[in-house]
């Protein structure tokens, strides 16, 4: 990279890291692979900084793809499980068991479902840009969405009777 490129694209990460990785937490779900996905994204968004238009929307496309590539890849990576929370203490305990609630309900979400509530409900995007960024149709979008909820709204049901 050269030197006004290698700044730009520092201030790039400076500005929108944090961002990136509350995305690729959502998609992911463990934060070490999160971490891995955005350095791989980022790596991968490097490569190609001379150019890329929007920076952030590619990034983000590449998460969506890294995310969609793990999901296909399923049984070779650990998944999450019924256990119980790891006890936290200090101010953001109940934070971080409100972050381990949606974490569990995600996980039991397929992959295209998963990043469809998370375009659609987290990032607050439209049909018709989320269905561009998974490559699918708008209806499809849709029926994705529909199911996640129907699926999310009967395992909190399940996790309220339980508490």
């Amino acid at each position: 990279m050269k030197d006004v490129d290698e700044a730009a694209f520092t201030a790039f990460v400076a500005d929108a890291g944090d961002r990136l990785l509350r995305f690729a937490r959502m998609l992911v779900l463990d934060h070490g692979e999160a971490e891995d996905a955005l350095q791989e994204a980022l790596t991968r968004l490097a490569r190609h900084w001379h150019r890329t238009v929007t920076p952030e929307a590619y990034a983000r496309k590449i998460l969506l793809n890294l995310a969609r590539d793990r999901g296909r890849r399923r049984h070779l990576v650990a998944r999450p499980t019924d256990a119980a929370p790891e006890t936290t203490t200090g101010d953001h305990a109940d934070a971080v068991a409100a972050r381990k609630q949606l974490d569990m309900l995600l996980a039991g979400l397929p992959a295209k479902q998963r990043a469809t509530v998370v375009l659609r409900i987290v990032e607050d995007r439209s049909e018709a840009e989320t269905a561009r960024l998974l490559g699918c149709a708008e209806g499809t979008v849709r029926s994705n969405l529909s199911r996640a909820l129907a699926s999310l709204r009967g395992r909190m049901g399940d996790l309220q009777e339980t508490t």
